[in-house]
């Protein structure tokens, strides 16, 4: 059975990870910027609460960017780190940060996309170690054995209708 790794994701590394997109966002001119897992959950977006649909978006960029990873294997290529879409009003760029996270980008036609990619990879740059990090850390006990059957007991009251 193989251990499904995840992200613990400090305070102090959220903070760290919503000024680089911050920074990005000023720089580049994008509208909205969002970090996803590969799993397709949001981890933060900038601005926050911008966006009315982050659990589609960010599902779905991470399908379309997986979907990306199949190619890539069948044109022999070890990766694809980049996914852009252009529309008539809206570009998605999609690029990898780390293996289970995702820089996910919304910007109009007005906005240059050399721009874009040039700031996109320096962000990158910059947002990899904190992603390296969260996923080095050792997992804590988050509950011990008294908390986690006592819970368990209040939720099963929960759906039993018992207080």
């Amino acid at each position: 059975m193989t251990q499904r790794r995840g992200l613990i994701i400090s305070s102090a590394q959220m903070r760290a990870m919503d000024i680089i997109l911050q920074q990005l966002r000023k720089a580049s001119g994008v509208r909205f910027i969002a970090l996803v897992s590969t799993s397709g959950q949001p981890i933060t977006t900038s601005p926050p609460n911008e966006h009315p649909d982050m659990l589609s978006l960010a599902s779905l960029a991470a399908g379309s960017f997986a979907a990306t990873q199949q190619l890539a294997g069948i044109l022999n290529e070890k990766e694809f780190t980049l996914l852009f879409h252009e529309g008539k009003e809206s570009n998605l760029h999609v690029a990898q940060v780390s293996p289970l996270v995702l820089l996910v980008l919304a910007f109009g036609q007005e906005t240059q996309v050399g721009k874009v990619r040039l700031y996109t990879g320096r962000a990158v740059e910059a947002l990899a170690p904190i992603f390296v990090q969260a996923q080095d850390q050792e997992r804590p006990g988050l509950m011990d054995e008294a908390y986690s059957a006592q819970t368990t007991e209040a939720i099963e009251d929960l759906f039993t209708g018992q207080e």
